[in-house]
């Protein structure tokens, strides 16, 4: 009894932190943004540039756009992994989300040399290659996490109506990032990433609306001297 109400508790946290994911990630480069120089085009340049060794204010995406971000999307993952276990593909998409996070996290550390506003930017350095496999990484698990977890939702009673919402997750990141393009590179990949962090707020949300009904005492437990 004392282990599930433990486990109920962390899934409420866990739920908590993926609904501060949309104020955490899209603070970080809003701000990151405009810390920047005049020369720096938030609609052509990427959110990526706000991190690298030569941005102004780096501090504002890396640590919390990026790594306090990718923690807290870490945690919600786990809550996930323990509501909807022993499901497979429940699990599953929990590790994709997981992924994702990590290298959200990691995002903040692998940093690019320069901005592509700076002169002769190269960014030839281990860490800005390794920045460069870990974005396609973490998108490709962003995009997978929402279509495994929509089946995931699906086959649980209390998630079954998550599960379509989640399903459109992935063309609604796709069809941000296509009309956003018209103004630019930067604009695409900045109005992509608001729809998953939106997503990310949603399922955790959901799971804390779960996890508190699960941990309400029944009729005849509030009845019971």
């Amino acid at each position: 009894m004392v282990r599930r109400v433990s486990s109920l508790g962390f899934r409420r946290v866990a739920g908590v932190c993926g609904m501060v994911v949309l104020v955490t990630g899209t603070v970080g480069w809003l701000a990151g943004d405009l810390a920047q120089p005049a020369a720096f085009s938030p609609a052509n340049d990427d959110i990526s540039d706000l991190g690298a060794v030569t941005a102004n204010s780096a501090w504002l995406y890396n640590q919390i756009g990026a790594n306090l971000t990718g923690l807290l999307v870490v945690v919600l993952a786990v809550g996930l992994w323990l509501a909807l276990s022993p499901d497979l593909p429940g699990r599953l998409g929990s590790v994709a989300l997981a992924v994702a996070g990590a290298g959200s996290f990691l995002d903040g550390l692998l940093r690019l040399d320069c901005r592509g506003i700076d002169a002769a930017c190269t960014n030839d350095s281990w860490h800005s290659h390794a920045h460069k496999v870990e974005s396609g990484i973490t998108a490709v698990a962003l995009i997978i996490a929402p279509l495994i977890l929509a089946f995931a939702f699906r086959r649980d009673p209390g998630w079954r109506a998550a599960w379509l919402p989640s399903l459109l997750a992935v063309p609604a990141i796709l069809l941000a990032n296509v009309v956003f393009s018209t103004i630019g590179d930067g604009a695409a990949t900045r109005a992509g990433t608001v729809v998953a962090f939106l997503w990310i707020a949603f399922v955790g949300a959901w799971l804390l609306r779960v996890s508190s009904r699960a941990g309400a005492p029944t009729a005849t437990a509030a009845a019971a001297p």
